[in-house]
């Protein structure tokens, strides 16, 4: 009979173990409070420099970039040696408009940006990654947190990002500094200014 009680008690135990082993993960709670204050804006303007390096170029450029929900403009002053160039896009449809050239279409951002450097600036992506939070239209294959909730690693859709610097806003801490690398591009946004203030 005490062989019974015995042999019933190890095996809730080794059920119990395994369960525990199966279980996900818990975020911290400090990286899902920030998480979610991030996602939740959806208005700002930020102005910075973006740089890129690789494919046997590299360049510059000063980067205004305004977002009101799902609408993005986005003015590059001196981009990698192409003057000035405007883009506005939204959900569907994406314009570039430079200074004594035809207006470029395209279905997106990353099409007219191919058009305009060479390679896709990832903008979608971009728009999470610039609020430190994962894009959130696809699953990540690395996730680094700080002990303060911050992002500070990332691998997600062949990127490998970098958040090596925040600084304190009136939404919070956000990036100063973001690098990102795939298949031997290296992009990094330096963040000078975030502003809130309606737009």
């Amino acid at each position: 009979m005490r062989a019974g009680r015995v042999a019933l008690a190890l095996s809730l135990t080794l059920t119990l173990l395994a369960g525990c082993a199966s279980a996900p993960p818990r975020e911290p709670q400090a990286w899902s409070a920030h998480r979610d204050a991030m996602a939740a804006i959806d208005s700002w303007r930020l102005d910075g420099k973006l740089g890129y390096r690789g494919r046997g170029d590299s360049g510059s450029a000063t980067l205004a970039w305004v977002q009101r929900g799902d609408s993005l403009q986005v003015t590059l002053s001196g981009p990698f040696g192409a003057g000035t160039a405007h883009i506005d896009a939204g959900p569907d449809a994406a314009v570039l408009r430079q200074p004594g050239t035809p207006e470029q279409r395209a279905a997106s951002t990353e099409e007219l940006s191919q058009q305009l450097f060479g390679w896709a600036l990832p903008a979608a992506r971009l728009r999470d990654w610039v609020r430190g939070i994962p894009y959130r239209g696809t699953p990540v294959q690395r996730l680094d947190v700080d002990t303060r909730g911050l992002l500070r690693g990332l691998e997600q859709d062949g990127w490998t990002l970098a958040f090596d610097d925040y600084g304190d806003t009136a939404a919070g801490l956000l990036p100063r500094r973001i690098d990102a690398d795939s298949r031997g591009l290296h992009i990094r946004l330096v963040i000078k200014q975030w502003r809130f203030a309606a737009l």
